[in-house]
């Protein structure tokens, strides 16, 4: 007996072979996800400077767009002149601003850690005074008391870290070494990038048109967009407020007198580029440092930084970022978990946009659809 295959039936085989191949390649993935990460991470450690100079490229775009413009402007130089002493003009400053940073802010930052490594001793003495303070305001016996300031006190295990990465000062340089090397190699790409960006996003689009529908094909340029807009407006812009938000936190600790002001500028500083928990995990270390240094400069440092976040996140944030991602509160909440949970301090960071244009694609793409099918659904709002 002939069975005819129309195009129904065919249309149905093929949404199924490629529901069932998609579903045995997640349940592979899953099975052997150590594998996988395993797999993407040395991909990465490879791809490492070439993604780093595309980031580089990224950043240094807009600074190299307005240099080119002013040479193309104030001079009669070829537009391929004005592109080349754009380009180097830009990176010349991006390394001279490295190194008046490193010059300026790294001696200093280095100071306090060695100030801070050698009064060590006193804060663990400190400490020790408050737990068996704690221990006694618990009634607790003198064995309990013990088991409790050996598990609180955490300035012996520091010390101990720190002896044991005393002897791999040797494999540090030559991690150094291999970190130069990369850096040369970041900065060589971007450069290449930057000179030829016309034509790499040329072959981009002619690649996404070659392989798509038109339609479709639209649809990734203009989302393409989107992408560029989202991360130019979060990551730069949260980059400026950080180092805005460390400078004040300079300032302020000089003037308030506390010891350590660039080590804690830039615990500050560095940490405040995580959203939702990156406020607290550079202020909980300084206030405990501080609270062994005087309770006072704790409590005060407390406050500093309650009122600088306020003034962050109701007046700076809004003029430096812009308009919002367009996500809730419990999305941020649950990209920077899980971001942090696969990649660490760096999915935190970059958790928020990435899954801000996931959502977004996603929501275009569902508004698509139901346009097709002529669906219209109302939203409803909580009574």
């Amino acid at each position: 007996m002939k069975v005819e295959i129309n195009r129904d039936m065919r249309r149905k085989i093929i949404i199924y072979s490629c529901s069932l191949a998609i579903a045995i390649i997640l349940f592979t993935l899953i099975n052997h996800l150590e594998d996988v990460m395993s797999f993407i991470g040395r991909g990465l450690s490879i791809l490492g400077p070439f993604l780093f100079g595309i980031a580089i490229a990224f950043l240094m775009n807009k600074p190299m767009e307005w240099v080119e413009k002013q040479f193309r402007t104030r001079t009669s130089l070829k537009p391929g002149k004005c592109r080349l002493l754009a380009v180097l003009t830009v990176f010349l400053l991006l390394i001279l601003f490295v190194f008046l940073s490193f010059a300026v802010v790294i001696p200093s930052l280095l100071d306090s850690i060695r100030q801070f490594m050698h009064s060590l001793t006193d804060y663990s003495e400190t400490l020790g005074q408050y737990l068996n303070s704690l221990a006694d305001m618990l009634g607790l016996s003198a064995k309990q008391s013990e088991t409790l300031i050996s598990q609180l006190d955490l300035f012996p295990s520091i010390s101990r870290a720190v002896q044991q990465y005393l002897p791999r000062l040797a494999d540090m340089g030559m991690d150094l070494v291999k970190f130069l090397m990369n850096v040369l190699i970041s900065l060589a790409a971007a450069v290449y990038i930057l000179l030829d960006k016309e034509k790499l996003l040329m072959g981009i689009r002619k690649l996404n048109y070659s392989l798509f529908s038109t339609d479709a094909a639209n649809y990734l340029s203009l989302y393409s967009r989107d992408v560029q807009h989202v991360f130019e407006q979060y990551i730069v812009g949260n980059l400026i407020d950080s180092f805005i938000v460390g400078v004040i936190t300079y300032i302020g600790c000089l003037l308030m007198g506390f010891p350590y002001a660039p080590m804690f500028a830039f615990v500050v500083g560095i940490t405040n580029v995580i959203p939702v928990f990156g406020p607290f995990l550079g202020a909980i270390p300084v206030i405990i440092i501080l609270l062994l240094i005087k309770p006072w400069y704790a409590l005060l440092f407390a406050v500093f930084i309650l009122v600088l976040q306020q003034v962050d996140g109701n007046v700076l944030k809004p003029i430096i970022l812009g308009d919002k991602l367009g996500i809730s509160g419990f999305w941020i909440l649950f990209s920077v978990s899980v971001g942090g949970a696969l990649f660490g301090i760096l999915g935190m960071f970059l958790g928020v946009p990435v899954f801000a244009l996931i959502y977004a694609g996603i929501r275009d793409l569902a508004e698509m659809r139901l346009r097709e099918k002529n669906i219209h659904l109302e939203e409803k709002t909580g009574n």
